[in-house]
């Protein structure tokens, strides 16, 4: 059920009977020249067929976060983490007044991972309260489920794959896989790198900040789109609504309090 369409003595009613908040997070970015910016469209959608299977509530999809290393192509909008962490925490706060038993978070976006495992550690310590959440398109990309999608082992990468086939699936008609160009990762230095985080000199993994641009070709793209298909798409996104319904079930038979912890003191003895 989607928190937006419903009229709020309906929402009460779904609080009375136990349905946890689920707040998804999402992103407008670059994927690649041939697929649309907004991945928020995709989970989106998992998130609310998910709830919506598992009997829960899901909050308006936030189109924003924080995907500073994309900013430089036309069409990313990025929020500061610091922005991120007010407007969720924000919501958390709304629903815990309004008394949900559990919340969910839904992440479509790995560069919000940080600030999530920040706010909900800080609810962990103010209310005890755990607040999970769960990554879609980090399921999706788990090596049993790529090799039967796509019949084998294959690098996916973003602007790329797995958004792409999603989109093709989802907005068919805003895929533009004839502006598809050059796909690949460069090194930085003369180094390999490692995500948008990291580069990796005679072994050794050190954290560097880099921007998109430093580790593609122009394109910003780093795996291959000629591999995506509308059938792929919907079987990643069958297998992704599954796997978090199948969560959101599980997370209800659960108490959710686990307290805020153990104080400790200088000396090092608890209190």
């Amino acid at each position: 059920m989607r928190l937006g369409e419903m009229p709020w003595t309906e929402v009460r009613e779904a609080i009375a009977r136990g349905a946890t908040a689920v707040v998804s997070l999402g992103s407008i970015e670059e994927h690649g020249p041939h697929s649309p910016g907004g991945d928020y469209i995709i989970v989106d959608e998992i998130a609310a067929r998910a709830a919506e299977i598992s009997g829960d509530v899901v909050t308006p999809t936030l189109p924003f976060g924080y995907s500073e290393y994309f900013r430089n192509y036309p069409g990313t909008i990025t929020l500061r983490s610091e922005t991120l962490a007010a407007v969720l925490a924000d919501t958390i706060d709304s629903l815990l007044l309004h008394k949900f038993p559990r919340i969910v978070i839904v992440n479509g976006h790995a560069g919000n991972t940080g600030t999530v495992e920040l706010v909900a550690r800080r609810y962990r310590r103010s209310h005890g309260l755990v607040i999970p959440s769960v990554a879609p398109f980090q399921m999706i990309q788990a090596p049993d489920v790529i090799e039967r999608v796509y019949g084998g082992k294959v690098e996916l990468g973003h602007g790329g794959e797995p958004i792409g086939s999603l989109m093709m699936y989802l907005r068919p008609e805003r895929v533009q896989l004839q502006r598809a160009g050059a796909f690949g990762r460069r090194t930085v230095f003369g180094c390999p790198t490692e995500g948008l985080g990291a580069i990796k000199v005679n072994g050794i993994r050190a954290a560097v900040p880099l921007d998109m641009e430093d580790v593609t070709p122009p394109t910003g793209s780093l795996s291959d789109p000629k591999l995506g298909s509308a059938e792929r798409g919907r079987q990643l996104l069958e297998y992704a609504v599954e796997a978090c319904a199948g969560f959101l079930k599980w997370f209800r038979t659960v108490d959710p309090h686990l307290g805020s912890g153990t104080a400790v003191t200088q000396d090092g003895s608890a209190r």
